[in-house]
């Protein structure tokens, strides 16, 4: 290969003589430059090309895992209704309790032997 070069230069050497051939040189030179430029702007487009195909495929991969999650069968309405219904009316039932735990004095937050602090002793 540098053998068939070296053959090409020098038969065009001979043929173009030495003041023309130096114009060659520049003119291949920045033939060979512009060629450069010309094959990076295109593997930096394949680049860029790829990188996004890669964004777009993660992002879809997230939109149809959240999408899936969301999928998740909903409540009717009228369900819901009888949902919220049923934990406001657990939450009044333990209000009540508590109340009433209070006033027989065994309140959830008595000490450690059941007894209200302070108003019976242990020996009760």
């Amino acid at each position: 290969m540098e053998l068939q070069i070296l053959v090409v230069l020098l038969i065009a050497f001979l043929v173009l003589g030495p003041e023309r051939m130096m114009d060659l040189a520049v003119k291949l030179g920045e033939m060979m430059r512009k060629v450069r430029e010309v094959w990076d702007e295109v593997r930096l487009q394949a680049y860029m090309e790829e990188m996004n195909r890669k964004v777009l495929e993660e992002e879809n991969r997230t939109e149809d895992e959240t999408a899936e999650e969301r999928e998740e069968e909903p409540i009717p309405e009228a369900e819901t209704e009888d949902y919220n219904e049923e934990i406001y009316q657990e939450a009044q039932a333990e209000e009540e309790g508590e109340e009433d735990e209070l006033r027989e004095g065994t309140a959830t937050h008595d000490a450690p032997d059941r007894t209200p602090e302070g108003t019976k002793d242990k020996t009760d």
